[in-house]
């Protein structure tokens, strides 16, 4: 959240290649995952949330959802259910192996957005950097 929140609107659109996603396009994209992943975990489908296109406000707001719902999964989950069988994109795994994915993907793209913020002149406040 310290990434989306230090990019000015203005920017969201910044990409640093016509081939590569868009600062807002990333935020979007780990919010889209964090959904997919935590429902996953949770044995549910994905909840239904209105489409995060277009302003910072709406595309924050998305994210801001998608962590309180990770939330809800990770603090609502046993040990116990740990092994119980997932699927990931097609592959058969478990619960563990998914729950690790939404953090691992989340610092993948936090990366992406670092360097989005620092060609931009900008540094994320707190967390990591």
């Amino acid at each position: 959240m310290n990434a989306a929140d230090a990019m000015p609107e203005s920017r969201y659109s910044y990409r640093p290649a016509k081939d590569v996603r868009s600062f807002g396009e990333i935020v979007t994209h780990v919010a889209d995952i964090s959904y997919y992943l935590c429902s996953n975990a949770k044995g549910e489908a994905p909840p239904a949330t209105p489409t995060a296109k277009g302003s910072k406000t709406a595309i924050a707001a998305y994210l801001k959802g998608a962590f309180r719902y990770c939330d809800g999964v990770y603090s609502g989950f046993t040990d116990a259910r740990l092994n119980d069988p997932a699927d990931f994109f097609g592959f058969k795994t478990n619960k563990m192996f998914i729950l690790t994915q939404a953090g691992n993907h989340d610092a993948l793209h936090y990366g992406n957005l670092v360097t989005y913020l620092r060609l931009n002149g900008l540094v994320p406040s707190g967390g990591w950097f």
